[in-house]
């Protein structure tokens, strides 16, 4: 593994700076690295960052014409005006990137599959059956024709005990208000801890340009329902489980994937961290806690 050199220092920009990879990549960058970090609402912390609307074209052209990165990592996305938010934004970094002659690492999902062929591996096509599956598949594709040495990372729920992700705080917070939840048992995804991923990003961000493109597959070591992960947070927090009740995936009016189970073996034989289970990240806490 190529190792960041600090009397040469990498200028790395990160899109989504405030949310939770973002912030992980942050918070965990290594010496060597001059980090920069674009936010759309949310202040960032412990970077230099710059407001800024990446459906905005000349906007998005003019930063990076200002910074002039060495990588650009692309964690931003938007999920209720897709169009906008995924496609046109990605498209606008995607050609920034290239015109300043950045490496380019994009943040992809498990969810562009159906789930009906599971396990996949890297080089399984996309077979998207909802819609952010099928604009991140798109975006997959445009990566490919458009700039073929960018690295692709599939990944899978970012999932945190503390302090709680805002998704695992909703359960834990239904449950101390006795709310009734109801968590798919036959939708499975491998979820990680934003940490995790983020140091897995920052080893391939180390690895010599022609080693980093491509689509990798970086997920946590376990296939978890929805149902089950909801148990690990009452777990967690000691809250009293019987308040989720089980349901299935299969009887929801919209399609989903269903069993999303990703091979790593690109990511095994290149890279040296190891992510943690879920069921350790999720251990009994003495001191439960839920944010807000």
């Amino acid at each position: 593994m190529t190792a960041f050199d600090p009397r040469h220092p990498r200028r790395v920009l990160v899109t989504g700076g405030a949310g939770l990879l973002g912030q992980a990549l942050i918070d965990s960058a290594p010496p060597g690295i001059e980090l920069h970090a674009t936010q759309r609402h949310t202040p960032v912390s412990r970077a230099e960052s710059t407001p800024l609307d990446l459906a905005d074209d000349s906007a998005v052209h003019e930063l990076w014409r200002a910074l002039r990165p060495d990588l650009v990592i692309h964690t931003a996305y938007g999920t209720a005006r897709p169009e906008r938010d995924l496609w046109q934004a990605t498209r606008n970094v995607v050609a920034a990137t290239q015109r300043v002659g950045a490496q380019l690492i994009h943040l992809s999902t498990d969810a562009l599959f159906d789930g009906h062929a599971s396990p996949y591996d890297e080089s399984a096509p996309p077979t998207p059956i909802f819609e952010y599956g099928r604009w991140k598949a798109r975006l997959e594709q445009h990566l490919h024709t458009e700039m073929p040495g960018a690295a692709i990372i599939r990944t899978s729920l970012l999932t945190r005990a503390a302090p709680l992700d805002e998704r695992s705080a909703w359960v834990a917070n239904a449950l101390r208000r006795g709310e009734p939840l109801t968590l798919f048992v036959d939708e499975l995804r491998m979820p990680i801890t934003p940490g995790d991923l983020a140091r897995q990003l920052w080893e391939i961000a180390a690895l010599p340009p022609a080693q980093q493109g491509g689509v990798w597959h970086l997920v946590g070591p376990e296939l978890l329902s929805r149902y089950a992960l909801g148990l690990l947070i009452a777990a967690h927090q000691r809250l009293d489980p019987a308040g989720i009740t089980p349901t299935l995936a299969r009887d929801h009016p919209s399609p989903r994937p269903r069993v999303l189970h990703l091979l790593t073996a690109r990511a095994d034989r290149m890279l040296h961290h190891r992510p943690r289970t879920i069921s350790a990240e999720f251990a009994p806490s003495p001191e439960a806690t839920v944010p807000g």
